[in-house]
C-alpha cells in the first residue's frame, strides 16, 4: 500500500485529534510519511499511539481499516474487504508550495481545468488498475472540449505511459508540488488509488474507476462518483493479473465516465467554455 493509505490514516486521526484535542503519534505504518510533515496534531515522540496500517500491534486507539484479511488462491493472495468509510483529509501545503505551484499554473494559463490520470501502480495490484491509455486519450479528447485537461506523472517512479494529446503533461518528483497544483482543479479522473483521496481533501469531485477490484463499501467518498463493474466476483481484490479485473475495465465504457465528467461541468456551468 502507499500515499493514499497515509492519507486515509490522517483523516481518522484527525477525526479523533477534534473529538479529544489530544496530539497523535502514528505507529506500524512505513515510517515518517511527506504527508505527516507540517501536520500540527502529529507528534514524533508523544500523544496518543494510533496504527498507521492495518496491523494486529498493539497501540492506544486501533482503527479498523478497509482490509479484513486475505486469501490465498491457486493464483495469488486476494484481499478480503470490510466496511469503511474514509473521511477526507487536508494534505498541509507550505506557503512555499502553494506559492509556486501558483506561479506555475499562472505560466501554463491554466485557470480552469481538469486532472486525468492514467497512471497506475503494478507493484501491489499488479496491472488490475489499468483501464487502458487509449480509454483516457479518448476522454481527454472530449473533455478538451470544454476545458483544459491537465496530466500530472510521477517523475521517475517507473510509470511509462505515454504523453496525453490535447492535454498538459508535467511531470513531478515532489509529490507535494504535485497536489499543490492539483488542489485547484475542478474535478479529476482517476482508476482508485491516491487520487481521490487528495480530491476529497480539498472537495473537489472525482470520477473514480473501481473496475472489478475495490470495494466501494470500503473506499468511497460521497462527494466522488464511482464506476464498478457488476458481478459477483466484484470487489475481487486480486494481487495477481486477473482475468475478471480485464473484463471489468473492458466494461467500463469512456461514454459511461465521460457522461459522469459532463455531469459534473453541468452542474457547474461556468465551468465550461
Amino acid at each position: 500500500m502507499g500515499w493514499g493509505d497515509d492519507l486515509i490514516f490522517l483523516g481518522k486521526a484527525e477525526e479523533y485529534h477534534k473529538k479529544t484535542g489530544k496530539k497523535v503519534k502514528p505507529v506500524h505504518g512505513s515510517g515518517w510519511s511527506p504527508f505527516f510533515d507540517n501536520v500540527e496534531f502529529l507528534s514524533r515522540t508523544e500523544g496518543v499511539s494510533i496504527n498507521a496500517r492495518d496491523t494486529t500491534a498493539k497501540s492506544d486507539v486501533h482503527i479498523d481499516y478497509y482490509v479484513k484479511g486475505k486469501e490465498q488462491t491457486i493464483l495469488g493472495e486476494r484481499l478480503v474487504y470490510g466496511n469503511f468509510k474514509p473521511v477526507p483529509f487536508r494534505v498541509r501545503l507550505t506557503d512555499k508550495e502553494l506559492e509556486k505551484a501558483d506561479k506555475e499554473l499562472e505560466q501554463l494559463g491554466l485557470d480552469q481545468y481538469c486532472i486525468v490520470n492514467p497512471d497506475y501502480k503494478t507493484s501491489f495490484f499488479s496491472k488490475n488498475k489499468n483501464w487502458g491509455f487509449k480509454k483516457y486519450q479518448e476522454l481527454t479528447d472530449r473533455l478538451s472540449e470544454h476545458m483544459s485537461v491537465l496530466r500530472i506523472s510521477p517523475k521517475g517512479s517507473g510509470y511509462n505511459e505515454p504523453k496525453l494529446k490535447n492535454a498538459i503533461n508535467l511531470e513531478k518528483k515532489d509529490v507535494k508540488q504535485s497536489i499543490a497544483i492539483m488542489r485547484k482543479a475542478q474535478f479529476g479522473v482517476s482508476y482508485d488509488g491516491l487520487l481521490q483521496h487528495v480530491f476529497a481533501g480539498f472537495d473537489i469531485p472525482c470520477v473514480v474507476i473501481q473496475g472489478g477490484l475495490i470495494d466501494t463499501n470500503a473506499l468511497c467518498y460521497d462527494i466522488h462518483t464511482y464506476h464498478t463493474y457488476d458481478h459477483p466476483m466484484t470487489p475481487c481484490g486480486s494481487t495477481y493479473d486477473c482475468a475478471h479485473c480485464a473484463e471489468a475495465n473492458e466494461a467500463i465504457t469512456v461514454d459511461e465516465v465521460f457522461e459522469s465528467c459532463l455531469r459534473i461541468i453541468n452542474e457547474n456551468s461556468n465551468y465550461s467554455s
